[in-house]
């Protein structure tokens, strides 16, 4: 009995079976929760903090998704800021894994130190980039520009990735720099 046809068709309906998983691109829809650590360097202020983010996306389309998030910083000397963003997303598919985002929405951010105390807000827009490399590793990265009333305009980049632990959680890091500001993190996300 010739086994090469059976071999052929085994491998065949596995072929058929993975196609899906390394077809599926990024997910809307997650809960985030980062550790965060900050390092700003203008000339002789320099001041390091730490803190935490937390994120959320829910995808209400096929390509469009809500999302919120709100980031908690302690820096040296009882320095603080607080920062949330609300906004809607555009996922637009370049391949079954790859999709450019395009975002915008509101930003609120206090600064409060021993002395005073700051409020702002403002709006942002951002372009980037999400990709599936592998069905367990996604890579990211995006650009923002950040308007704030009353302390004017930023530039921010963030390249970063996740490690898929289960289908529902991926851990990794991630980096951004703002101006003369670095801030590196470490989260989890839990996809529903």
């Amino acid at each position: 009995m010739n086994s090469k046809p059976i071999l052929l068709a085994a491998l065949g309906a596995l072929a058929i079976n993975a196609a899906p998983a390394l077809a599926e691109g990024p997910d809307y829809d997650y809960l985030e929760f980062r550790y965060a650590e900050t390092e700003l360097d203008a000339g002789s202020f320099d001041v390091e903090g730490d803190g935490f983010v937390a994120n959320g996306s829910f995808e209400f389309a096929e390509t469009v998704h809500l999302f919120v998030g709100y980031d908690t910083l302690e820096f040296d000397d009882n320095v603080e800021l607080d920062t949330l963003i609300l906004g809607a997303g555009l996922a637009v598919p370049l391949s079954n894994r790859t999709d450019l985002v395009f975002r915008g929405g509101f930003v609120d951010a206090s600064f409060e130190t021993p002395f005073f105390e700051d409020d702002d807000d403002g709006y942002f827009m951002s372009a980037g980039v999400r990709s599936m490399v592998t069905p367990d590793i996604e890579l990211y990265g995006d650009w923002r520009r950040i308007d704030l009333d009353n302390s004017g305009d930023e530039n921010a980049t963030t390249i970063g990735g996740d490690f898929f632990v289960t289908d529902t959680l991926a851990v990794g890091p991630s980096i951004t720099w703002i101006d003369d500001t670095t801030t590196w993190t470490l989260g989890a996300k839990l996809y529903f």
